[in-house]
């Protein structure tokens, strides 16, 4: 062997060295990760046992969560989903990691979602988290609601224009009093976003009716899918490595911080503007501390609701609406349950009525079971000490989640996990079949999402409202095609899908 290189010279003989001790170093380390790591013992894709490219890598298609569903059907309820990172299929598993108490802090690489400084999706420190929660809680109490529900509805009215704005006049045409498609992944887009932006900053960007505004939406989608891959391989941005991968979410991202900063100078400079959420916050006290939040503290918190707020409710509505309008029954029942419930338009507020609507309920917690927004894994990291997850044994360091997709398509806690079923929801429906333990569209315990009050309020709403106020139809397919027809969603940190298409004709 010597030899062999005997001609080379001395930098060749270095630079032979340095490539024999590369190779060994990565067989060294390949032998590690796949005989004598701790997680070796468990199945899993094979790329996956020496790198976090094959999660990145579904994480940039948007398929991720159904990647781990296909794994967990091919390997068990336990799979080796990284290097370092273990997937469990089980309701005991939703319990161990994400409820009260848990063992484990939030994933190292949620801070690539900061924006400008640690936030509550972000931070791990979980004093720090505790306090600000319970300040940010504040803003979405029943009561808090309340004062919300003026913007919430004045956007429904305007969502009502806009539909409406469509309907075909046309003397001739066999569809009069309809209106024409419209796409509500792009409406209820609009309408989240508009929502929340009137909300948190008492801002009015109008996007249901001006585009000048949608480049927000739409940098905010671009910018998800950098930061999904990033969320499974922060690696990837080593050497501005990602900005090379992903120019046009690095475009995205510029621009919708950008509008944030733009955004928050605006509300900063009106400190006495009172009646929003930034407001309402600005007055807040830690029950426990009497300390509030800073204006930093307050500018991050509020700008990822804008994020986070919008494309969870947006999601949501447009899974209920593809549901409900591919099941003539259920969207008969839920028809005439709103209208039952309600006289008029002004009748359709929260409170007594709206919560009588229980199947229209079902139905929206049928669709987040099915499509829900945010649908891969939420990754924890185990805390020193190690820690036992449903039975199984993992040292500190271990990442470990539970898909939420995949939980909420197992078959064990949920029969039939593809059907559309909203009964399974009902109490003495003869049909109840839901394991809450398994259900966490909005994840569970402390770090579940302090604005699902305010989701849900504005899905509810909004639902009622639309079909209390017009009939709808699918014009992308008929009943026999939509029924038990997946809503597919594409995730990119958030999820979001296509569709439906609906045509609508006012009843009033």
């Amino acid at each position: 062997m010597f030899k062999l290189f005997a001609g080379v010279g001395e930098a060749g003989n270095v630079g032979i060295a340095l490539l024999v001790g590369f190779i060994l170093l990565v067989l060294t380390r390949a032998l590690y990760l796949g005989v004598f790591h701790p997680l070796a013992r468990y199945p899993g894709p094979l790329l996956a046992r020496f790198s976090n490219l094959y999660s990145a890598y579904h994480a940039w298609k948007g398929d991720i969560h159904i990647d781990i569903y296909r794994c967990h059907a091919r390997y068990g309820d336990q799979v080796r989903y990284a290097p370092n990172r273990l997937l469990i299929n089980t309701a005991g598993a939703v319990q161990d990691i994400y409820g009260h108490r848990a063992p484990v802090k939030k994933y190292v690489n949620y801070r690539v979602l900061a924006q400008q400084a640690p936030n509550t999706l972000t931070m791990q420190d979980k004093t720090q988290h505790s306090r600000r929660r319970r300040v940010l809680s504040q803003g979405f109490s029943a009561r808090s609601l309340e004062s919300w529900q003026p913007r919430i509805v004045s956007q429904l009215d305007r969502l009502s224009q806009v539909i409406r704005g469509c309907l075909i006049t046309t003397p001739s045409s066999m569809e009069n009093g309809w209106t024409t498609r419209l796409d509500m992944a792009r409406t209820f887009d609009r309408l989240a976003f508009d929502t929340m932006t009137s909300v948190s900053f008492d801002s009015d960007f109008d996007t249901l009716r001006s585009s000048k505004y949608r480049y927000g939406i739409e940098a905010i989608s671009a910018s998800n899918i950098r930061l999904s891959v990033l969320l499974q391989a922060q690696e990837l941005a080593t050497g501005n490595l990602d900005g090379r991968l992903f120019p046009s979410s690095i475009a995205g991202r510029r621009q919708f911080v950008r509008f944030i900063r733009e955004l928050l100078g605006t509300r900063l400079r009106a400190l006495d503007k009172g009646g929003d959420l930034f407001a309402f916050l600005q007055q807040c006290k830690d029950p426990a501390t009497g300390e509030g939040l800073g204006v930093t503290e307050l500018s991050t918190e509020t700008a990822t609701f804008i994020i986070a707020g919008s494309d969870t409710s947006s999601t949501t509505m447009a899974a209920v609406c593809h549901y409900v309008t591919g099941s003539s029954e259920c969207h008969r029942r839920v028809t005439d349950e709103v209208r039952s419930a309600f006289a008029s338009l002004k009748d359709i507020r929260l409170g007594p009525a709206l919560n009588s609507c229980v199947f229209l309920r079902a139905c929206v917690d049928e669709a987040l079971r099915l499509s829900p927004p945010a649908a891969s894994a939420l990754w924890r990291e185990v805390e020193d000490g190690g820690a036992s997850i449903d039975g199984h044994w993992l040292p500190p360091g271990c990442e470990v989640g539970v898909g939420i997709y995949s939980i909420h398509h197992r078959v064990t806690e949920w029969p039939k996990p593809f059907q559309f079923n909203p009964d399974r929801w009902l109490k003495g429906s003869g049909t109840q079949e839901v394991d809450g333990r398994a259900y966490m569209p909005f994840s569970i315990g402390a770090r579940s999402c302090i604005g699902k009050p305010l989701a849900l309020a504005q899905v509810m709403l909004t639902m009622a409202r639309l079909f209390w106020e017009f009939d709808m139809r699918r014009v992308d397919r008929d009943d026999s095609e939509a029924k038990d027809v997946e809503y597919v969603v594409a995730d990119h940190v958030t999820a979001g899908g296509q569709g439906p298409m609906l045509s609508f004709r006012p009843r009033i």
